[in-house]
């Protein structure tokens, strides 16, 4: 028996080759209107190409969510637009959710490519999605116990406001966040980002955790309290080295006086309402990296009405299409923009939907989290 020959491959044609794939495949214009639906993609979603093509993917058919429950379709985190704005694949695959035919949810591993024309120009999309559901159950554990680990109460005094948003760029991720109030007049917060992502990085935040609730008596003094964790930790990794940066804070809310430590981490933005921001604080040496550091303190006066944003280095270390980094100079840009502010305060949804349309990549490439501290 003859092999397949290139003159026979042609013959078959893109749709019978599609078609033999065991993954769902379909294909949009630039608008997202499905002009083609595989056999794969009718037997995943139980969704007939008869009663997709024509429409839009977001139009009560797929209606992809990640894993934190935010619907993505139609808007900026949405892969295959993603891929058709930037005119780039995904270079990993994404773990998203899609929307069944019976109106279940599904966990997907997708891949998406923009469709170019023989000039170059992006005239539609294609995703690649694979069924997880028999892979993912203890991942999406591991994913549940790490969202409740760092699901906290809205702090209960109202002379402060506290916003975090946190997004791994996988199911579990390695930055780490926590805030307390350690006196009736003193709050006292932490965030951290371990060395990679993904589930070893998850195990060492949930690591981070257990030393804040061992060392918590020492939380007062932000200096004692990294240079008690940097030994631990030091003990944990041995000469492995480099373990997380962290910044770790303290706000009077009574005068407004701010005792703070930055271990490698990057420096938080002091929030003037009509005045540019302003980066503060002097780098020390990140968590694990040396047995026997000593932190001092850094102190700042965080008056009525001023914020402070802290975050990790998946907000600055991100690039544009022209591969500029948009570094701390450009937080700082983005969050002179008035939509970023809300009578001073950060608007964080906002500020990370910003970030990802500077960047050209699909999606975020590392685990982002914002932090912003207002005194009311």
């Amino acid at each position: 028996m003859k092999g397949l020959s290139r003159h026979a491959l042609k013959r078959l044609g893109t749709t019978t080759i599609l078609n033999t794939l065991p993954d769902g495949a379909y294909i949009t214009d630039v608008d997202r209107n499905i002009l083609f639906w595989n056999n794969a993609a009718e037997r995943i979603t139980g969704w007939t190409r008869s009663e997709v093509i024509g429409h839009s993917c977001n139009d009560n058919i797929l209606v992809h969510m990640d894993k934190d429950g935010h619907e993505l379709c139609g808007k900026e985190y949405c892969p295959l637009h993603r891929c058709i704005v930037t005119g780039k694949p995904s270079h990993d695959p994404l773990i998203v959710y899609a929307k069944h035919r019976a109106g279940n949810r599904i966990p997907v591993e997708v891949s998406v490519s923009p469709i170019q024309d023989d000039d170059g120009i992006v005239i539609g999309g294609i995703e690649l999605f694979r069924d997880l559901t028999e892979n993912m159950k203890d991942l999406e554990r591991a994913h549940l116990i790490q969202k409740a680990t760092l699901t906290m109460e809205p702090c209960p005094d109202p002379r402060v406001t506290l916003d975090v948003r946190y997004t791994p760029s996988e199911m579990v991720g390695g930055d780490f966040y926590h805030y307390a109030m350690l006196s009736p007049d003193l709050l006292g917060v932490m965030l951290a980002d371990v060395m990679g992502h993904g589930v070893a990085s998850a195990l060492y935040s949930m690591q981070l955790r257990s030393l804040w609730e061992d060392w918590r008596g020492e939380a007062g003094n932000p200096a004692e309290f990294l240079t008690h964790i940097n030994h631990q930790l030091r003990i944990l990794t041995g000469d492995a080295g480099y373990f997380a940066t962290a910044l770790c804070l303290n706000l009077n809310l009574g005068s407004g006086t701010v005792e703070f430590v930055r271990a490698g981490h990057t420096a938080p933005l002091h929030i003037h309402p009509g005045r540019p921001s302003m980066a503060v604080g002097e780098s020390q040496p990140a968590l694990g990296m040396f047995p026997d550091v000593r932190y001092t303190l850094e102190r700042l006066t965080l008056s009525a009405g001023e914020s402070l944003l802290l975050y990790t280095d998946g907000a600055i270390e991100i690039t544009n299409a022209d591969n500029e980094e948009l570094e701390e100079s450009g937080l700082i840009t983005l969050l002179s923009e008035p939509e970023s502010l809300q009578n001073g305060v950060p608007q964080l949804a906002v500020v990370e939907e910003k970030l990802l349309t500077y960047s050209s990549s699909i999606r975020l490439p590392d685990d982002l989290t914002l932090l912003s501290i207002t005194r009311r």
